[in-house]
């Protein structure tokens, strides 16, 4: 596949930069909590007992800001229980923001860094994304095509670095250190908010277990699943409603096929050429292809048409002038992108 399509980044949504801010909220909510009781509640008790000069509440909480900076114009208070909170603005105050702001500088060099806290925090952001198991051979091709389609995407693995990994962050993807068979990794890769699930380890054991967990955190979870032993896929894919591709050597479409619910049956590449993929599409009353010629849709989005089917009868190779219509099956040949770009407006 060409380089441009490989090396396409993780676009970041406005969606994505409010879930940033709410998973700094989160984050900082502790100091952000203290700093407003301080504020509010110091402003409260100063309007009501500081016999100093006559507050407003407003007035309080700026007094009570500008004291936690040592800057107050309020003269020491006279009541006795008022004069440990002089002292105790400033310290309370100060921690606060000096805890933020050290907070606030780790994120920053974690995020330059490429740190697990940076990961975390992107992963959080996005929303009807694809997560993908295994950052291994198979796993990083099958983040590379998503990534071609256009779709969020985030890894998870049970090491912290290697080639793929570097490469795979390096395309702007977040990628989840931990243990696939464990809620809090999948919880964090964010699963309750993924369009689904991709496991492609090595471990069938490890895939299945995972796949399992990711069902009991969120039952509607669409999970596939690479397993190499073909009796056991086929016994998952029959008994747990998972897609279970057996065969090692499949091709990471296959994988992306699944998740997304397309029929792309096969991939291939001939030499150096961009990866071809062969689809299945089904005509439906879409303007697009119903009433359309063979030629007509092979032209407008760039794909091969090979084999027609029209309730018990099949064509190979339909002319150019065959017309199309609503419940015809095609077998196409296009790379993924033109395959789903008609599977869009089929």
């Amino acid at each position: 596949m060409p380089s441009s399509k490989i090396r396409r980044r993780q676009k970041r949504t406005p969606y994505a930069y409010v879930r940033y801010a709410l998973y700094l909220l989160r984050e900082f909510r502790g100091s952000i909590l203290a700093f407003a009781v301080l504020l509010f509640g110091g402003g409260a008790i100063i309007s009501a007992a500081y016999s100093g000069k006559d507050l407003s509440y407003p007035e309080a909480i700026y007094d009570v800001f500008m004291l936690v900076f040592m800057e107050s114009a309020l003269e020491f208070p006279k009541e006795w229980f008022l004069q440990p909170l002089w002292f105790l603005f400033p310290i309370v105050g100060l921690f606060a923001i000096a805890d933020s702001v050290v907070r606030l500088g780790y994120m920053v060099f974690a995020r330059k860094e490429k740190l697990q806290e940076w990961h975390v925090m992107h992963a959080s952001s996005l929303r009807d994304h694809f997560i993908v198991v295994g950052v291994g051979r198979v796993g990083s091709r099958i983040i590379k095509e998503l990534l071609a389609l256009g779709e969020s995407v985030v890894g998870v693995d049970q090491k912290q670095d290697g080639q793929l990994i570097d490469e795979t962050v390096d395309l702007g993807v977040p990628v989840i250190q931990g243990d696939i068979r464990l809620k809090k990794t999948l919880e964090l890769a964010g699963v309750q908010r993924a369009k689904a699930v991709i496991f492609a380890t090595d471990d069938d054991l490890a895939n299945l277990d995972g796949a399992l967990t990711a069902r009991e955190i969120r039952s509607d979870i669409r999970v596939v699943l690479r397993i190499f032993d073909e009796t056991l896929a086929t016994k998952v894919a029959t008994n747990f409603d998972m897609p279970a591709i057996s065969t090692s050597t499949t091709s990471a479409p296959s994988f992306i096929a699944a998740a997304t619910g397309r029929s792309v049956l096969a991939g291939f590449r001939l030499g150096l050429s961009e990866t071809l993929h062969v689809a299945d599409v089904a005509v439906s009353s879409s303007k697009a292809m119903e009433g359309r010629s063979v030629g007509h849709v092979q032209q407008a989005f760039g794909v091969n048409i090979v084999l027609h089917q029209r309730g018990t009868k099949t064509l190979e190779n339909p002319g150019h002038d065959f017309i199309l219509e609503q419940g015809d099956r095609l077998l196409v040949i296009a790379p993924i992108d033109r395959i789903a770009r008609l599977e869009g407006r089929a």
